[in-house]
């Protein structure tokens, strides 16, 4: 059995990631997976707040023992098991910036699969310490997108006279016995 995670910025419409995860993997080896797909240093202190599903914080986990358990010490069978449907990751304590990590269910085992693994993404990654996330590829474009269109007069026409020049520029090609 596999688990499946999406993992979403709150100030963020594009960025997700899902992630596929074994039970028996713990919070601190899955932290150390996470920082190193989203290019993060791994010196920084994070916690992993979880709540239930109605949004209750109900564990705070951390390099250090907080009183719920250390990182190193609780597995996703155990988040689970305690309903605890989403987890919010904090990786930046100073300015508070999150990661949801919410529970989407099981998934079946796949033998092509090695878990931690994601399995579908969308957006860059964040930057660690910046003031905010930007979605590059949904900023208003400097000329308007008319501008990038084949205008009306462009038709297909031109691609038939530019086959023609091709062939008169090749003879034929090797005959046998030709060197290259």
């Amino acid at each position: 059995m596999t688990y499946k995670f999406k993992a979403t910025i709150p100030i963020s419409k594009v960025f997700m990631r899902e992630i596929a995860v074994r039970p028996d993997m713990n919070l601190f080896r899955f932290n150390r997976f996470l920082l190193s797909e989203l290019g993060f240093g791994t010196d920084q202190l994070v916690k992993y707040k979880a709540y239930d599903a109605k949004g209750n914080c109900t564990a705070q986990y951390a390099l250090f023992d907080l009183g719920d358990g250390a990182l190193d010490k609780v597995t996703f069978a155990d988040v689970v098991a305690r309903g605890q449907e989403r987890i919010e990751i904090v990786y930046d304590l100073r300015s508070n910036r999150i990661i949801n990590l919410v529970f989407e269910g099981e998934m079946p085992d796949d033998a092509k699969l090695t878990c931690p693994a994601i399995i579908a993404e969308k957006g860059h990654n964040p930057g660690q310490f910046s003031d905010k996330y930007e979605d590059y590829m949904y900023e208003n474009p400097v000329r308007g997108a008319s501008s990038l269109m084949p205008s009306a007069d462009d038709d297909d026409e031109d691609d038939e006279d530019d086959d023609d020049e091709q062939e008169e520029l090749y003879d034929g090609g090797l005959e046998e016995g030709d060197d290259f």
